[in-house]
């Protein structure tokens, strides 16, 4: 009998513990931190500044004692404001480990404390808020959620007496493309890839003029002054670019590709303008080194640059660098990729960007004189070896391009649709040299060792540097760049 009842208590008592960890397998499962947006949601959609300082709903936490399961449902109450009264109670589906909400039961506290007639005059304006700026944008619907993504991350650090400011502000922030808000409208919206892109497009007031030069109207849309040249904004200009036009004709398939294509050279622009009004340095370069370290970035610098040597007469040596930035993806999100999305190309004497910005004059109505006999060849250098945004993925001599875009360089980058006529009236003059792999002196100075080519190179005395770049183009080492020669031949 004695051990009759000892078999009994062991099982009892492992009954106990099996019960009890499965309940701590149960808590453990909804507590868990990438569950909140199955509250979060709800709260958001009740309270447009829920979980700010400014919202009704100010915090939240779960009754863990509340939760408990029936065969695939779990049950759970929540906490509003740590008060008990103010609950929310979610029915759960448990489908395979992955939770869904099937059912919220708000009680009346919660539902008293979101309708309140005051706050319900401040949601108000909000929505009014929205509304203008989704009219006067062209935004979809589905945009009002990355509006109100931006609005709750502002009210933060603000009080709700702040709000009609805020709401000016972000009124404002609306027309910078490449704003936070601008950028959160722009990924939210539901628009197809190639709306989004006409919808840009349309905000700036983008035009075509006579000699095939973007004009932007002068009461249109501008980039924000802030728009980095690693912005989020640009990364996902870039997927819609690439959504838009996947087929081998690129750019060319419609008079909207023409106006992207023609925009990259405004992407340029900011990028440009960034750099300069941001940063410090002797030199353009050394403020792109200063950006670069601030924001914790690595340069390529291994894509050809012949196509930005242009001469108009005899080739001696490589006078440019091609710096593209970042290197590798640092986009986070799924499907996006901005590696080597920015180009500069620098004068590998004086540290300047060469930019057919450099080039272009800007008339008193704001727009820019496109006409090609305003503008002499002899002066039109930089027009010629000017940068340009990638809006596929160049190689270089890196391994990270996923096989899908192999070909999307060539498709949105190379075969593209012709650029201003002054850009083309330049180029008919100041031609690439030809390739030293295919008979000609062509070789980039600047390649594997990035900044250390650079000054390697600079280290040079002027009246050596076309003897020394002969030597560099004998060399086997030339396409490793000139550090790698310089020290490989200093061992002989």
């Amino acid at each position: 009998m004695w051990l009759l009842a000892g078999i009994l208590l062991l099982a009892g008592l492992a009954g106990a513990f099996y019960v009890a960890g499965g309940q701590r397998r149960l808590v453990d499962q909804v507590t868990r931190s990438d569950n909140s947006y199955l509250f979060t949601d709800y709260l958001q959609a009740k309270d447009p500044l829920a979980l700010t300082a400014a919202g009704q709903v100010r915090s939240y936490r779960i009754d863990r004692q509340s939760i408990a399961s029936e065969g695939n449902r779990i049950f759970v109450s929540y906490y509003v404001n740590n008060n008990p009264k103010a609950s929310l109670g979610l029915e759960l589906k448990n489908d395979q480990g992955l939770l869904e909400v099937t059912e919220i039961k708000p009680s009346k506290a919660f539902t008293r404390l979101v309708t309140n007639q005051d706050y319900q005059a401040l949601t108000g304006q909000i929505k009014q808020a929205v509304n203008q700026v989704k009219t006067e944008g062209g935004w979809d619907a589905d945009s009002s959620a990355g509006y109100y993504e931006r609005l709750r991350e502002l009210m933060k650090k603000r009080q709700r007496k702040d709000l009609s400011q805020t709401l000016t502000d972000l009124a404002s922030e609306a027309k910078q493309v490449g704003s936070p808000v601008y950028t959160n409208l722009f990924v939210w919206s539901n628009l197809s890839a190639k709306d989004k892109l006409a919808l840009v497009m349309t905000q700036m007031k983008a035009e075509v003029d006579s000699h095939n030069f973007l004009q932007m109207g002068t009461d249109g849309y501008r980039f924000s002054s802030d728009l980095a040249p690693n912005g989020d904004f640009f990364t996902y200009f870039r997927k819609a670019v690439m959504d838009a036009y996947p087929t081998s004709k690129g750019l060319n398939a419609d008079h909207l590709g023409l106006k992207v294509h023609l925009f990259r050279s405004y992407i340029d622009k900011q990028a440009i303008d960034y750099v300069r009004s941001h940063f410090k340095g002797k030199t353009d370069y050394e403020k792109l080194l200063a950006f670069a370290k601030k924001n914790k970035l690595t340069f390529d610098y291994t894509t050809g640059a012949v196509l930005h040597n242009r001469t108009q007469g005899d080739f001696t040596y490589t006078q440019h660098m091609k710096v593209q930035l970042p290197k590798s993806n640092t986009s986070g999100d799924y499907g996006t990729n901005n590696a080597r999305f920015i180009e500069y190309i620098v004068d590998l004497k004086t540290g300047r960007f060469v930019s057919e910005w450099n080039v272009y004059r800007q008339l008193a109505d704001g727009s820019y004189d496109s006409d090609p006999d305003h503008y002499a060849v002899a002066d039109g250098a930089d027009a010629a070896n000017t940068e340009s945004a990638n809006y596929g993925l160049p190689k270089g001599l890196n391994n990270d391009v996923p096989a899908y875009l192999t070909r999307s360089h060539r498709y949105l980058d190379v075969t593209h649709p012709p650029d201003t006529v002054i850009r083309r009236k330049m180029t008919k003059v100041w031609r690439p040299a030809k390739l030293l792999s295919k008979g000609g002196r062509y070789a980039d100075i600047v390649k594997k060792g990035g900044q250390s080519d650079y000054d390697e190179w600079n280290a040079v005395q002027d009246d050596q540097k076309e003897g020394r770049y002969g030597s560099f183009i004998a060399s086997p080492y030339v396409g490793d760049g000139f550090r790698d020669f310089s020290n490989k031949q200093s061992k002989k």
